[in-house]
C-alpha cells in the first residue's frame, strides 16, 4: 500500500497524544497539552524531505513536528511528565522541545525571526542545509512575521514557512480575523508559495517536495500552506465548536476513513503503534521526576583587587569599531546587523557607517557580514537569536536605546531562555549593543534610559560602557566567553570621548579584577563623607561634582561605578559604606523599580540598613528643549546639592 510508512507515522503520533491526553486525565502530567490529532500529516510531509543538517522550529503545537522530525517518543513522554530525562530536562514541557536540530516554543511567530536566523547561519556555512518553521493561521495576525518574511526575501535566505491553516485559532474563526488572501501575503514578499491539503497525501507529499526542494536548491525562502484539521480542542477540553461541525471534520480526515475502509491492515498498524507507546510509557513512568530547580541569586558578593586604570586617548566610539572588527576578524561565522551601519555602497555612494559611526568601514571590509537591516528591531534580535543558535556569533545593533521596547519579546521570551528551558548547556553568542541617554537634545523618544525594563530577565546579561573603561576592554571580555546574550549599553556622549582627558585632580582611578571590570574614583583617604553610585553616562556629572564638592566643600567623595548591572556586587560597597553611612544613587531612568532601588534592597538583605540615601534621577519624559532637558536631568549642580544634604543636613 502506498504511504504506508507515512500513514504508521500519523498513527504514532495520533496514539501518542491521545495518549497524552488520558495521563492528563490520570493527574500524570499536568500545564497544557496542544494536540494536533487532525494534522498529524504536515510534520510528516516535512520531515520526509530534511536532511540531517536541517533545522526545524515548531510551535506550541508541535508534538507531530517532534515525533516524525526526531523520532524521540520516549523524550517527549518524558518532557510533557516533567522527568529529568525528558528532551527538554522536564524545564520545557508540552511547549519547548528540543532535540539537535529542533527547537519549539509556544509564543506565536516569535520563533519565524530565529528560524530564519538559523537560515541564515546555514547560508554562511555553505551546507545546503534549509531552516523550517511551522506556524499557525492564528499566527498570520502578528507583525514579526511579515518584518521576517520581508528580510528572509531580501537576503534569501534558506527559510521555509509552514502554515498549517486548521481556520481556527484559539476559539477564533480565522474569518474573524484574517483579511486578504494569504497566498498574496507570499506573494507580496516574493516569496514562492505552494497550496495543498493533509488530506490529499499525493499532493500533499508532492508540493512539499517541490518546495523544499526548491529552498534548498535556490537558498530562498518558500511558504507552504497545508489546509488541514484540528479535530480535538485548543488545549485539553477547550472546545466551543459545534457538533455538527466536528463530525464533518472527523467524516473527511484520512486516518478516519483508512482505519475504517482497511480494517485489517489499519489493526496491525495500531497494534504496533500502541505496543510501542505503551512499552516507552511503562519505562518512563520508572524515571526520577525533576523535583527542584535552583534560581541564581541575582546579586552577587564577590571580593575584588583593584589596580590603575589604564587610559586610552581614542574616542569612544573608535573604541568600539576596534571591537567590533576584533570580532569579525576572529571569527568568519561572525555577524553584523543592524539599521544604516554600512558604509558606501552600491545604492548610496556616500559614506556613513552608522547614526554615530561605529561601524564605519565594516561593511566593506566584510562583505556580506555587515549588513543594512529594514526597521524590524524584533526581526533582527531574532534573527541574530537564531544566527546565534546556529553556530554564529552574533552582534545586533539598535539604532537608538529607546527603540528596545520592541525587542523585548525576544529577549524575554526567546534569546534569554534559550539555554535553560532547553534542558542542556545551550551556547548563545549574541550581543546587542545600543545607544542609550540624553544631554543631546533629541526630545522625549531619543533620549530615555529604559535599562531598567531588561535588568530583571534571567540569563541576559547588560552591561553599561562609561567613558572611563576602555570599551575594547568589555567588549573582549564580553566575546571571550559568550555563552549567554548579552545587551550592551553604550552612551551617546561617551562615543566622542576620550578616556584620558579631564581626570578630576587629586583622585585616582582604579578598576577592580572582575571579568567586565567596575571602576572606583578616590583620593585613597580612609574618612570618606560620602558614596556616589552610578553607571553609564551619570559617571560624567558624578565626575563634574566631586572635584568641586572636594575643593569648594571640603567634602569627600567616592564613586563606585559598575559595568555589569544586571547582577549587583555588593561587595566593593560594602568595603566603601564601612567608611561611611552616606549613599546618593545617580541614574539617568526613572527611580521606579529602578537600579538603585536594586541596589538598596540588596544593600539592606546583605545586613546593611543604617544607610543615609538619597537618589537623583528622572521621573518624567524627556523634552525636547535641550535647555528643559539639561535641567531636568541629573546634573553636577544638583549631586552637589544632594551630597550637601547627606553630609551637612
Amino acid at each position: 500500500m502506498k504511504y504506508l510508512e507515512e500513514i504508521k507515522q500519523a498513527l504514532l503520533i495520533r496514539k501518542t497524544e491521545e495518549k497524552l491526553l488520558e495521563l492528563y486525565n490520570q493527574g500524570k502530567l499536568n500545564g497544557t497539552v496542544h494536540t494536533c490529532i487532525g494534522q498529524e500529516f504536515s510534520g510528516v510531509a516535512v520531515a520526509k524531505f530534511l536532511a540531517e543538517q536541517d533545522y526545524v522550529v515548531s510551535n506550541h503545537r508541535g508534538h507531530g513536528h517532534y515525533i516524525s522530525r526526531t523520532g524521540d517518543l520516549k523524550g517527549l513522554f518524558a518532557e510533557v511528565m516533567g522527568k529529568k530525562t525528558g528532551c527538554s530536562g522536564g524545564i520545557g514541557g508540552s511547549q519547548h522541545l528540543h532535540n539537535k536540530n529542533y527547537y519549539s516554543n509556544g509564543i506565536q511567530g516569535g520563533m519565524t525571526p530565529v528560524a530564519t536566523g538559523l537560515g541564515l547561519s546555514c547560508k554562511l556555512k555553505e551546507n545546503n542545509a534549509i531552516s523550517v518553521v511551522f506556524i499557525g493561521d492564528g499566527t498570520l495576525g502578528e507583525g514579526i512575521l511579515y518584518e521576517t518574511l520581508n528580510i528572509a526575501s531580501v537576503w534569501e535566505l534558506p527559510v521555509l514557512f509552514v502554515l498549517e491553516n486548521n481556520g481556527i485559532a484559539q476559539s477564533t474563526s480565522i474569518k474573524q480575523s484574517i483579511a486578504g488572501s494569504i497566498s498574496k501575503r507570499a506573494e507580496s514578499f516574493d516569496i514562492n508559495f505552494e497550496n495543498t491539503n493533509s488530506n490529499n497525501l499525493s499532493d500533499l507529499f508532492a508540493k512539499t517536495e517541490e518546495i523544499v526542494t526548491y529552498v534548498r536548491e535556490n537558498s530562498k525562502p518558500g511558504f507552504l500552506e497545508i489546509k488541514t484539521n484540528r479535530l480535538h480542542s485548543h488545549s485539553k477540553s477547550d472546545d466551543n465548536r459545534s457538533e455538527k461541525l466536528l463530525e464533518k471534520l472527523n467524516e473527511k480526515d484520512f486516518l478516519n476513513n483508512f482505519i475504517q475502509e482497511n480494517p485489517g491492515e489499519s489493526r496491525k498498524l495500531l497494534d504496533e503503534v500502541e505496543d510501542t507507546i505503551e512499552n516507552i510509557l511503562f519505562e518512563v513512568e520508572q524515571e526520577e521526576v525533576l523535583s527542584s530547580f535552583d534560581s541564581p541569586k541575582s546579586y552577587e558578593s564577590t571580593e575584588s583587587e583593584y589596580s590603575n586604570l589604564d587610559f586610552f586617548d581614542y574616542r569612544g566610539n573608535d573604541a568600539i569599531y576596534n571591537s567590533l572588527r576584533n570580532i569579525l576578524e576572529e571569527n568568519d561565522l561572525a555577524v553584523l546587523i543592524g539599521e544604516d551601519i554600512e558604509t558606501s555602497n552600491d545604492f548610496n555612494p556616500g559614506e556613513y557607517g552608522g547614526a554615530f559611526k561605529v561601524s564605519k568601514d565594516l561593511s566593506t571590509l566584510f562583505p556580506g557580514r555587515v549588513r543594512n537591516t529594514p526597521i524590524s528591531e524584533a526581526a533582527i534580535v531574532g534573527i541574530g537569536t537564531g544566527l546565534a543558535l546556529g553556530g554564529g556569533t552574533s552582534v545586533v545593533e539598535i539604532m537608538f536605546g529607546d527603540f528596545l521596547t520592541l525587542t523585548l519579546d525576544q529577549f524575554l521570551q526567546h534569546a534569554s531562555k534559550i539555554k535553560i528551558m532547553y534542558g542542556g548547556d545551550i551556547k548563545l553568542p549574541l550581543i546587542v549593543r545600543t545607544p542609550m541617554g540624553g544631554y543631546r537634545g533629541y526630545g522625549p523618544t531619543h533620549s530615555q534610559s529604559i535599562e531598567k525594563h531588561f535588568l530583571g530577565i534571567p540569563e541576559l546579561n547588560v552591561i553599561a560602557l562609561n567613558h572611563r573603561i576602555n570599551p575594547e576592554i568589555v567588549y573582549h571580555s564580553v566575546a571571550k566567553d559568550l555563552t549567554s546574550p548579552t545587551l550592551i549599553i553604550e552612551n551617546k556622549i561617551a562615543y566622542t570621548l576620550k578616556g584620558d582627558k579631564e581626570l578630576v585632580d587629586g583622585f585616582s582611578y582604579q578598576v577592580t579584577d572582575e571579568e567586565i571590570p567596575s571602576l572606583k574614583i578616590s583620593t585613597g583617604i580612609d574618612e570618606v563623607d560620602c558614596l556616589i553610585v552610578g553607571y553609564g553616562g551619570a559617571l560624567l556629572q558624578i565626575e563634574k561634582s566631586i572635584g568641586y564638592l572636594f575643593d569648594e566643600e571640603e567634602i569627600l567623595c567616592s564613586v563606585y561605578c559598575p559595568s555589569k548591572i544586571n547582577k549587583i556586587n555588593v561587595a566593593p560597597l560594602k568595603e566603601e559604606l564601612q567608611k561611611t553611612k552616606n549613599l546618593l544613587i545617580v541614574e539617568e531612568g526613572t527611580s521606579i523599580a529602578s537600579w538603585g532601588s536594586e541596589l538598596i534592597a540588596r544593600l539592606v538583605e546583605d545586613g546593611i540598613d543604617d544607610l543615609n540615601v538619597q537618589r537623583l534621577s528622572n521621573d518624567t519624559i524627556i523634552p525636547c528643549s535641550l535647555e528643559a532637558e539639561l535641567d531636568l536631568l541629573p546634573s553636577a549642580e544638583k549631586i552637589i546639592r544632594k551630597v550637601k544634604q547627606l553630609v551637612l543636613g
